[in-house]
């Protein structure tokens, strides 16, 4: 099937999906989850956690949140808000680079993309003393254990391939065909009865 065929090309271990990128197929066009990509931050036999990363909120600035929480910054960089998932939607996320490190706070996603979950890296950000790429999510994607697993056979997700520059860019209406590109598939073979048996 085309799934395995992916699987294998890509060289996908079902069992550590932490670190990859997921791409909703036509058949999750119903939803939240419509033409979404997402970075998987960690993935294990307890479920799964992801954060969507091209979906931005546009009424909203980092300036204005760090007013909210009064967070005192010199120069606030202009991070990147993005609607992150639906769980916990008021709870900001910073996936980042790795040259920002919180202990306790930050989990290593891949050996160059990092997430950390706290007060410290956005006052960090503001004071221009967080990581040089950043994006701050709010909410994320969670899945209880095997049911990203059940979503992958079902055909609910692909998997794309993105470099941090174009995780962390700000062109987000591409990055879906990018990511699709980016593993060997063209985003017009993707037809609309993807899915269906």
């Amino acid at each position: 099937s085309l799934l395995n065929w992916k699987i294998n090309m890509l060289q996908i271990d079902l069992n550590d999906l932490g670190g990859k990128i997921l791409l909703a197929t036509p058949a999750m066009n119903q939803g939240i989850f419509q033409d979404t990509v997402i970075f998987l931050c960690s993935h294990s036999k307890e479920g799964a956690m992801g954060i969507i990363i091209n979906k931005p909120l546009p009424a909203l600035s980092f300036t204005s949140i760090c007013k909210d929480l009064e967070i005192q910054g010199s120069d606030p960089l202009e991070v990147p808000i993005l609607f992150g998932g639906p769980v916990e939607k008021n709870r900001g996320i910073v996936l980042h680079s790795d040259d920002y490190i919180e202990e306790k706070e930050t989990l290593k996603c891949t050996s160059t993309v990092s997430m950390t979950a706290s007060l410290t890296v956005l006052s960090d950000l503001a004071r221009g003393e967080g990581p040089k790429q950043a994006i701050l999510a709010l909410g994320y994607a969670g899945w209880a254990p095997g049911q990203l697993e059940n979503e992958i056979a079902s055909n609910c997700w692909l998997f794309g391939k993105l470099d941090d520059k174009e995780i962390f860019s700000l062109d987000f209406d591409n990055k879906w065909s990018n990511s699709l590109k980016n593993s060997g598939v063209e985003p017009s073979k993707i037809s609309s009865n993807f899915g269906s048996a």
